[in-house]
């Protein structure tokens, strides 16, 4: 049950850090938001808070897998894997598809038309 759940708040962590791909622009700290920036707060925090749902489970979990005296049985090292699939996520999600590569590509091709 845990892996579909995972698997589940994966595919919700993708969906949120998609959505905020449009996002470039901080509207309260007048900053620009990048896509590397965004999508590995996001993973971070998306971790973060389920870690904090589900402390006791991920403990549980991370010292059946590493053992008892591992330095990885803390559930915060969930966080920073959050950070680093959250940039994966965030680079597939807004990178190859992103608004500018496609307004690039269709300016281009109504300039090849007007040529020809």
């Amino acid at each position: 049950m845990e892996r579909i759940g995972f698997l589940l708040w994966y595919t919700t962590v993708g969906a949120v850090i998609g959505m905020f791909g449009v996002m470039t622009w901080h509207p309260i700290l007048q900053l620009p938001m990048p896509w590397w920036f965004r999508s590995t707060l996001i993973g971070a925090w998306m971790n973060f808070v389920l870690t904090l749902l589900i402390y006791d489970l991920l403990t549980v979990m991370l010292v059946d897998l590493f053992g008892a005296y591992s330095p990885f049985r803390s559930p915060f090292w969930f966080v920073a894997e959050g950070a680093i699939v959250g940039l994966v996520i965030g680079y597939f999600a807004t990178q190859p598809f992103s608004m500018q590569n496609i307004l690039a590509t269709c300016h281009e091709k109504l300039v090849d038309r007007k040529k020809n």
